[in-house]
């Protein structure tokens, strides 16, 4: 995957932040889910064995075919979250 694709997938946290159409949260979980599975499936091969199983979690919390509704409060701090984690371990998912 090209870390432009990280990128923009961390834009799209940062803009989940602010209040926005249902469509654009439904377009987030798609493009998110996918890069964390993405970075999951890189990475399930590799000696590190946290950075597979973070990636499978949010990948989960991200799923757009079984979602998970919470209140827009907790959302914003696990948009943060991954935000964070997704740009931190940018090299570990970009190709």
């Amino acid at each position: 995957m090209p870390v432009q694709v990280v990128y923009i997938t961390a834009i799209l946290l940062f803009v989940a932040i602010f209040p926005l159409p249902l469509e654009f949260y439904s377009f987030l979980r798609v493009v998110a889910g996918g890069t964390f599975a993405w970075g999951a499936y890189r990475n399930f091969g590799k000696k590190l064995f946290l950075l597979p199983v973070v990636y499978s979690i949010f990948a989960i919390v991200f799923n757009p075919i079984m979602e998970i509704n919470l209140a827009r409060e907790f959302w914003i701090p696990i948009d943060l979250v991954a935000l964070v984690i997704l740009l931190a371990t940018k090299n570990h998912i970009a190709e």
